[in-house]
């Protein structure tokens, strides 16, 4: 027994000296890809942030896709080519193409569409999330999303015997979009939609549902128009996963925001609320029998309700954010412009004033003695109020725009700020 004993030994070192080597070898190819960036990129690799990879990824697959259909053969959904490697020197499926299928279209006009939006949406949350965190959430969703839709294309296929669904390549960037909305829906609910009429009422909070209904819609009644609409329900529900359950905060040291307010009811519109939470009530339930440590919700201090909604430190993530790609990594720039309507801007100033005036005015009104008989309202003794509006403060950084889930100079003044006066 002692030789065996002492065999399985050397086996184990020599595995793990072999693991060892693997890892190094993967670090020093990752040290030379970085050099490559280094050497070809503009300013090196400090220059690079998460907005402008997933941007030129999209531009760049997209164009190369139009000078050779080979990159549908390596990087698109083909359930096949996921099951069965088409090459026959190189025996290991395709596996990646679940991921990868939603960084390119195959129409160009589409891709000239979808490109800016990827770097705006992907931009913003550069200003509250980290490169790393932006891209563990892109890629996740992507990667269940796709798998998702290949099970469905097995079940599909076997079940109609129709061979050649199971050859049709499926790209497009319609899951992306919605990932990044998700992303949006937590970082800054209360913004409102730019480039849109503000007496629509729409909001970030808004935006993955309306993007997913949208694509289902256009979808349902011009499949080929967008081919990829499946991606969008699937990275709805997985993109809330992530950010349910998975994510890392770093201000709060925790995984997840398992807050009431971003519960999978509350990216439905208030009439459908209800009975999704009652699903999703059931589903919760049945899946804490299975895995109840994974969708275990964190408990107030005093045991009560689920703990308190994520916030974000601006300064805290522009620190966490310059560990993305170098000293870059997403930090907000002192030096950009003034978003109009944002932070900064007279109108976002103006807005500000007259949300303290219109709470300054209720609170007056609240604390007025019953009986006054339409007297001016005295304050209650010890609590003073002033007769106009309040001095503005400085304005918050770039990373606490509007709306944002941010740490700001009173975080009720700011959600007032971002809210009409009859919302208030």
């Amino acid at each position: 027994r002692l030789p065996r004993v002492q065999g399985g030994h050397l086996l184990a070192g020599a595995a793990m000296d072999q693991s060892s080597g693997l890892v190094e070898q993967g670090n020093a190819v990752i040290e030379q890809i970085l050099g490559l960036v280094d050497a070809i990129t503009p300013g090196g690799r400090t220059s690079l942030s998460a907005s402008n990879v997933l941007g030129g990824l999209v531009a760049g697959l997209s164009t190369l896709r139009m000078v050779t259909s080979s990159v549908d053969e390596a990087l698109a959904l083909i359930p096949h080519h996921t099951v069965f490697s088409p090459i026959g020197f190189f025996p290991i499926p395709f596996l990646w193409n679940v991921a990868t299928a939603h960084f390119f279209e195959a129409n160009l006009v589409k891709a000239v569409l979808v490109a800016p939006c990827v770097m705006m949406l992907t931009r913003l949350l550069e200003r509250l999330w980290s490169a790393r965190s932006i891209f563990a959430h892109v890629v996740f969703t992507a990667a269940c999303s796709g798998f998702v839709f290949f099970a469905a294309e097995l079940v599909h296929v076997y079940r109609t015997r129709h061979e050649k669904d199971f050859f049709i390549p499926v790209r497009g960037c319609m899951g992306l979009l919605v990932a990044l909305s998700v992303g949006l829906r937590h970082a800054y609910p209360l913004e409102a939609l730019p480039a849109l009429p503000r007496g629509l009422g729409l909001r970030y909070q808004h935006l993955p549902f309306c993007l997913t209904a949208l694509a289902c819609l256009v979808g349902s009644l011009a499949p080929g128009l967008l081919p990829d609409w499946p991606f969008a329900p699937t990275a709805f529900f997985f993109g809330w996963l992530h950010v349910r359950y998975l994510m890392w905060f770093p201000n709060v040291q925790a995984h997840g925001d398992h807050s009431l307010e971003f519960s999978f009811a509350s990216l439905f519109p208030r009439p459908f609320q209800p009975l999704v939470g009652c699903f999703g009530a059931l589903a919760h339930c049945l899946v804490a029998l299975v895995a109840p440590s994974f969708v275990q919700l964190r408990q107030a201090p005093e045991g009560g309700s689920p703990g308190h909604a994520i916030v974000y430190d601006p300064a805290r993530a522009a620190e966490v954010g310059a560990a993305g790609f170098g000293s870059g990594g997403g930090a907000p720039d002192p030096s950009a412009p003034v978003v109009p309507g944002g932070p900064g801007s007279k109108e976002y100033a103006a807005r500000r004033a007259k949300a303290l005036a219109l709470l300054d005015q209720n609170i007056n009104s609240l604390l007025a003695p019953q009986g006054s008989g339409g007297g001016g309202a005295q304050p209650s003794e010890g609590i003073e109020f002033s007769s106009r509006p309040p001095a503005l403060s400085p304005s918050p950084p770039v990373g606490a725009a509007m709306g944002g889930r941010a740490f700001v100079n009173g975080a009720g003044a700011e959600a007032a700020a971002g809210a009409t006066p009859e919302e208030i």
